[in-house]
């Protein structure tokens, strides 16, 4: 029980960042530290993407633990958020640097 909340709060909280990270960074930006917001925007591109690993890690170290139905529908389901969430997120990151 621990373990999926672990996952789906790691989830949750990097598709909030890779989603709304140019949100996240404005809003940052004018209630923190006045700097330009596309550093805060790194921070967050980069934060997301360490919540995306940290599931499917703990889902590799953890795999002759888990059933292999288990295991596939985890490392599916990851998989199936993460990689578009972080092409979306690395997408406005360089849009935002060039």
């Amino acid at each position: 029980m621990r373990a999926n909340i672990f996952i789906f709060g790691s989830l949750i909280t990097a598709t909030i960042f890779g989603l709304f990270g140019q949100s996240i960074a404005y809003f940052m930006n004018e209630h923190l530290v006045k700097t330009a917001p596309i550093y805060y925007l790194t921070g967050l591109t980069f934060a997301s993407y360490t919540f995306f690993l940290l599931p499917i890690m703990y889902v590799i170290f953890k795999r002759k633990q888990l059933k292999f139905g288990t295991l596939i529908y985890f490392l599916l389901f990851i998989l199936g958020i993460g990689i578009p969430t972080s092409i979306w997120s690395l997408f406005v990151l360089a849009m935002w640097w060039s």
